[in-house]
């Protein structure tokens, strides 16, 4: 009987063990297909982004609000938290706060608070960040993605809320340790509080994005709006414009029901670019977490652009952490209705609404006016061009601008992400190139030539329009109009004459082949011929050979 226990034990041994490897391989296999198809599983986006008001000083004290300036030279006593300072809260940045709002179709708060949210760091000398955590300055809202001209097209992401905060001073690593600056040590760390203090607001979305292309679309349509009107200039390279990014997985069904997966936070993300790849990224973290049947903590990461992925900072910390209290030395914000209004009739005219104006009135290209679009200064450089350019189209103006202006002053001006046009040569004006571009649609010049009187403004030349063309071009334009026909005539006699095999082709039914003829003309008139003047001449000593 022992020998038969002992038989029976070492079978249910085999039989225990086999149903173990069967379900390991099971288990495997469902994970290997999870992680293979994360269509399974849908990324779920919210974005925080932070921006620094155009103010002249900062938030609650007179000190400067300016980028670039010497270490410690812009802070006043309460940017520094000396004892017995009190803070005076800035008209300008609630004037802003407000405008922002009414752009988001956001409704501005008649009543708003601000309270302390504390947290120690050697850049924040009060200990505390002022924010507006219970009562913020306006709630909900939308910002309009992209410019789909259908309405079905139109894509809005919600927001949830808008809030008026002061920024912290900013802290780096020592990189002179033991030198002139009396930094000693090999963690020694530098604090500058010239950013201390200066006025933010906080835009915090809804989770309504689905991609990192939709967070980077987000984020892109807040900075065009931010420009335009003229609250922020909204530069990520200078840090007047950081995003933070809230990202989660979860199944199809559950994102419908609202049933989100547990977040993680993304900070401090610079670049449009490093949206779209930290998204991608934490996102496939999820994905591969989850499969592998863990659980996903709620953390709050960095982004390594060098490495593309994510890096833990420190466990996400609750609300309750931050102690927020009440600021009890600044009163209630109160609104009025007039107050309002009086910023509400003052608003601009948005990125939306302008491109519908270029788009449906002026028939623009969806590609010519988003370029146009991409800062208030090229609208604005738009419409002057339009205001003198006599019988030109739109069309023609935008494409010009977006095409051949845009591209010269960056490759003039070197950093592709500066605004473009700010610094246009005076030569090169709104109001020269659209005279310039009135010569084209007269046919006074081709637009061949006119891109060669362009170089010349661009380079500061500011003779006048018909000095450049003469001396650029060697005169105006030739057409079979004016005395300049009977050599326009004999050009085009010559190429007929010379060009045997082309014409031979083109009278075979190769029309195409015009272009090669018309091309020898411009060639050989240096660029002064008139097109459609060319291919009528052409056509006429073909068909004078042919008879």
């Amino acid at each position: 009987s022992m020998i038969v226990s002992h038989r029976r034990a070492i079978y249910i041994c085999h039989s225990m063990l086999a149903h173990r490897c069967v379900r390991a391989r099971v288990t495997h296999v469902y994970a290997a297909r999870a992680l293979s198809s994360s269509s399974a599983y849908e990324t779920v986006v919210g974005v925080e982004i932070h921006t620094r008001l155009a103010t002249r000083s900062k938030l609650f004290s007179g000190a400067p609000s300016t980028y670039g300036a010497p270490p410690n030279t812009a802070v006043a006593a309460f940017d520094a938290a000396h004892p017995g300072t009190l803070p005076v809260l800035n008209a300008t940045a609630v004037a802003l706060a407000i405008k922002l709002a009414l752009a988001l179709e956001s409704q501005v708060q008649s009543r708003s608070s601000f309270d302390r949210k504390h947290y120690f760091y050697a850049d924040l000398p009060h200990g505390y960040q002022i924010t507006q955590q219970r009562e913020p300055i306006s709630l909900g809202g939308r910002v309009r993605i992209g410019y789909d001209d259908a309405e079905s097209g139109a894509r809005y992401v919600g927001i949830e809320r808008v809030q008026i905060e002061m920024d912290t001073g900013k802290s780096s690593r020592a990189t002179d340790v033991g030198g002139s600056s009396g930094v000693s040590g090999t963690n020694a760390t530098r604090v500058d509080l010239n950013r201390a203090g200066q006025a933010l607001v906080e835009i915090v979305s809804a989770p309504d994005m689905r991609s990192g292309e939709d967070a980077s679309a987000m984020v892109e349509a807040m900075q065009r709006m931010l420009r335009y009107l003229n609250v922020s200039d909204a530069n990520m390279e200078e840090g007047s414009l950081r995003c933070d990014v809230n990202v989660s997985v979860c199944t199809s069904e559950d994102a419908k029901l609202g049933k989100f997966g547990e977040r993680v936070e993304i900070k401090n993300l610079n670049s449009l670019r490093s949206i779209v790849r930290a998204v991608k990224y934490e996102a496939k973290r999820h994905v591969e977490v989850l499969s592998a049947g863990g659980t996903v903590e709620r953390q709050t990461r960095t982004f390594d652009t060098n490495t593309g992925k994510t890096v833990v900072l420190r466990s996400k910390e609750s609300l309750l952490d931050y102690r927020f209290t009440p600021e009890p030395d600044l009163p209630p914000l109160v609104l009025t209705t007039a107050d309002v209004e009086a910023i509400s009739n003052r608003m601009p005219e948005l990125p939306a609404a302008a491109f519908e104006r270029l788009t449906k009135t002026l028939g623009v290209s969806a590609s010519a006016a988003t370029t146009i679009l991409a800062f208030p200064t090229s609208l604005k450089y738009f419409d002057v061009a339009m205001e003198n350019c006599g019988e030109a189209k739109g069309v023609d103006v935008a494409n010009f601008i977006a095409n051949e202006i845009v591209g010269a002053a960056r490759k003039d001006g070197g950093a592709t992400f500066k605004d473009p046009l700010s610094r246009v040569p005076r030569a090169a004006s709104a109001m020269r190139v659209g005279q310039l571009l009135s010569r084209v649609a007269h046919g006074d010049i081709s637009g061949r030539m006119a891109k060669k009187v362009l170089e010349a403004l661009m380079n500061s030349d500011e003779r006048s329009l018909s000095e450049i063309i003469y001396d650029v071009c060697g005169g105006g334009q030739m057409s079979s109009d004016g005395g300049a026909d009977n050599s326009l005539r004999e050009i085009c006699t010559a190429v007929v004459s010379e060009m045997t095999q082309e014409v031979k082709l083109f009278r075979s039914g190769k029309t195409k082949l015009m272009g090669a003829l018309v091309g020898e003309v411009m060639k050989r008139t240096n660029g002064r011929a008139n097109p459609k003047e060319a291919s009528a001449l052409l056509t006429e000593c073909i068909d004078a050979v042919d008879n």
